[in-house]
């Protein structure tokens, strides 16, 4: 299959075909031009989000989960919990919601826990994490065309990763029906190993 490079080519040329097509789609159901243009920007957005940030890769220690940096402990229980190439990782519509609403958790359970955390010590900090939920109403409410669009593209970049990956791997019984013989082997890609000697480790 595809390594992360290859993953985040496909990302953007995908989402750079959306853009028009969402255009054209919106402008065909008689969508003001400036709202068609804000929402196919939301949707080629949430596109290349899922696709280089939130990538269904995100289930093993690998070149994407090294993007988030110092922040890559975020994605532990998620790496822990979830199988490479399962559904829960690697489905084309649920997954990438869900890896979605995890890290909108983690952001919640770390304002709520760092205000807690800086109260006991005598510092009071704004209730960050009730804004953040009114700011996500409020957005939802006021700019509803725009967030279907960014989910809408959310989801378009996680099963363009595995789209990829199925095209690569799955499909290969399907070119041997047609006399194209594929011998390369994908199954070391990104440092995956089988699920029963994968070891992880908060160091790098």
């Amino acid at each position: 299959m595809p390594d992360a490079r290859g993953h985040d080519l496909i990302t953007l040329a995908t989402g750079a075909a959306l853009a028009p097509a969402a255009m054209i789609l919106q402008s065909g159901a008689g969508v003001a031009a400036d709202v068609a243009t804000s929402a196919a920007a939301a949707l080629v957005i949430g596109h290349v989000i899922s696709g280089c940030l939130f990538s269904p890769d995100l289930d093993l220690d690998s070149a994407i989960d090294n993007r988030w940096g110092i922040f890559f402990f975020i994605w532990r229980p998620y790496t822990w919990a979830v199988p490479h190439r399962h559904f829960w990782s690697h489905g084309l519509i649920i997954p990438p919601l869900f890896r979605l609403l995890y890290f909108y958790c983690v952001v919640f359970v770390f304002l709520v826990g760092g205000a807690w955390l800086l109260g006991r010590l005598g510092i009071a900090v704004p209730d960050l994490h009730s804004r953040l939920a009114y700011w996500l109403r409020d957005t939802a409410r006021d700019h509803p065309r725009e967030v279907w669009a960014f989910l809408l593209g959310f989801i378009t970049g996680g099963a363009a990763h595995t789209a990829a990956d199925w095209l690569v791997t799955g499909g290969k019984r399907y070119l041997r029906l047609l006399g194209i013989r594929v011998t390369r082997d994908y199954h070391g890609h990104d440092r995956w190993q089988p699920r029963h000697v994968r070891r992880r480790s908060w160091g790098r």
